[in-house]
């Protein structure tokens, strides 16, 4: 394609490309589309593919210059960039001459974000070419900038140490016996007047199966509202209730029941309850305590081991291990924190957009799988956490723009070996045979790129930490 460019800086996240595309070129294309045109017309009076070339003019010639309009935008942009060297990102603006025509006839702006899959319903007004003269449009794009990394080596750290406290494992241990505990009926209560057995008495920790009923209070009564009723087990001090309410447990024996009266805080989340004075009776259907199980080789073996001895060694291998991760983790973001304040550049505002909804995709995914969430909560969900996704996006694309200049500086590349070595590692995890994860990897030029994206950045963070000086607190 015969063309011309002239490429300007407007800032270090953008440039402006004025094109020129030749006449010549222009007309070719259009001869081209009009004859691809004739062999597919179907036309009353004509045999297929044998109308005159003057008849498909009138018929569809709109049309092909419409689609010449845009394919020489798409050809020429993307050759100009190519040649020039430009890594662009996200879709360029572009103005015409007609563009500049508008905007000057109708005093406005008008940025027209160019469209790959123009539908030709639309009006092809001023979207046109007639292959007469030379076409010149500028195209603005945003570019991943060339940074210049700075002040990237001897930057102070502070490193969390990682040794295991005796309390630490203790509470860890502590835990994992919660989670296996069973709830048990409690003993050793009186008889009731019913004759049935009744429990002590119920107090904190204890877990109430409870049966409520309710409604507000008005001056004919009580009016009975529907979500005011149910029955739920609750964990006394830990229950979730209001408090008010809450008040009313400890105390209450298996099979008692009680009624009593309790006002709604004014800001209560339902609005038809906040401020209402409310009637409930209640009534405890059995009290329950946690018991959990007996630190021996039988639970032992129920969670993967052999003796109590291999649980303990265990356990306290995985605790160490996600401190040390833990450590890691905040060792590098403070690393990161501090590249971006030292390097503040004009970042592509397409990139940070483009991380951005890789994020919230990632959010909408992780709710919908371990929440459950319908659409219309995660869209809620989502966009009350728009700002922090989008300041999360912003830094995490400067700092990777941060780390590949350091890495272009430094040059510090991967080996084949690397990715080997990556590949087997992560097979490892996954228990699958390292030569089908290979295969897999060798057939999905995506998946390869992004794992060689993060064995570099990884790579430039090792370095960066070998250079700076990191004090163990």
């Amino acid at each position: 394609m015969q063309y011309t460019v002239k490429v300007e800086e407007p800032s270090l996240s953008s440039r402006r490309l004025t094109i020129k595309v030749s006449a010549g070129a222009i007309a070719e294309r259009i001869q081209s589309g009009l004859a691809n045109a004739q062999k597919t017309a179907k036309l009353k009076g004509f045999r297929p593919g044998h109308v005159p070339i003057n008849v498909v003019e009138q018929h569809y010639g709109a049309d092909v210059r419409h689609n010449v309009y845009h394919s020489i935008i798409d050809e020429s942009f993307r050759t100009a960039i190519r040649d020039q060297k430009i890594r662009a990102v996200g879709q360029p603006q572009i103005e015409t001459e007609e563009d500049k025509a508008k905007n000057h006839d109708h005093d406005h702006d008008h940025d027209h974000d160019h469209d790959h899959h123009h539908d030709h319903e639309h009006d092809h007004s001023g979207h046109v070419l007639d292959g007469t003269k030379d076409f010149t449009y500028v195209a603005t794009v945003d570019v991943v900038p060339e940074i210049e990394a700075k002040g990237y080596t001897g930057i102070a750290l502070s490193r969390s140490r990682t040794e295991l406290t005796d309390a630490e494992f203790s509470h860890a241990l502590d835990q994992l016996l919660d989670s296996h505990s069973e709830l048990e009926p409690v003993k050793g209560g009186l008889i009731g007047a019913n004759g049935k057995p009744t429990s002590r008495p119920a107090e904190k920790g204890d877990f109430l199966d409870l049966a409520f009923t309710g409604g507000v209070v008005t001056p004919t009564g009580i009016e009975a509202k529907d979500g005011m009723k149910g029955a739920q087990v609750f964990e006394l001090g830990n229950s979730g209730l209001l408090p008010e309410f809450e008040a009313q447990l400890p105390g209450m024996r298996a099979g008692e029941t009680k009624t009593f009266r309790m006002t709604f805080p004014a800001d209560y989340g339902a609005a038809d309850l906040a401020g209402k004075e409310a009637e409930f009776t209640i009534t405890a259907n059995e009290l329950k305590t946690k018991k959990s199980p007996a630190l021996d080789d039988a639970f032992a073996k129920k969670v993967g081991h052999n003796t109590v001895a291999e649980l303990r060694d265990g356990l306290r291998s995985h605790l160490e291990a996600d401190k040390k991760k833990d450590s890691e983790r905040k060792l590098k973001s403070d690393l990161l924190k501090s590249l971006i304040d030292k390097n503040p550049f004009d970042c592509p505002p397409s990139l940070i957009e483009a991380q951005t909804r890789s994020l919230a995709q990632d959010i909408a995914q992780q709710l919908k799988r371990e929440q459950g969430m319908q659409d219309a909560q995660i869209q809620e969900v989502l966009q009350g956490e728009f700002d922090n996704l989008r300041k999360k996006a912003e830094n995490q694309v400067r700092a990777s723009l941060i780390l590949e200049a350091v890495g272009r500086k430094e040059v510090l590349a991967i080996d084949p070996e690397d990715v080997t070595k990556a590949v087997e590692e992560m097979a490892a995890g996954m228990k699958l045979e390292p030569a089908r994860l290979h295969e897999m990897y060798e057939k999905n030029a995506e998946m390869r790129d992004n794992l060689e994206f993060r064995l570099r950045e990884d790579k430039v963070v090792q370095f960066l930490l070998s250079k700076a000086k990191i004090k163990d607190v």
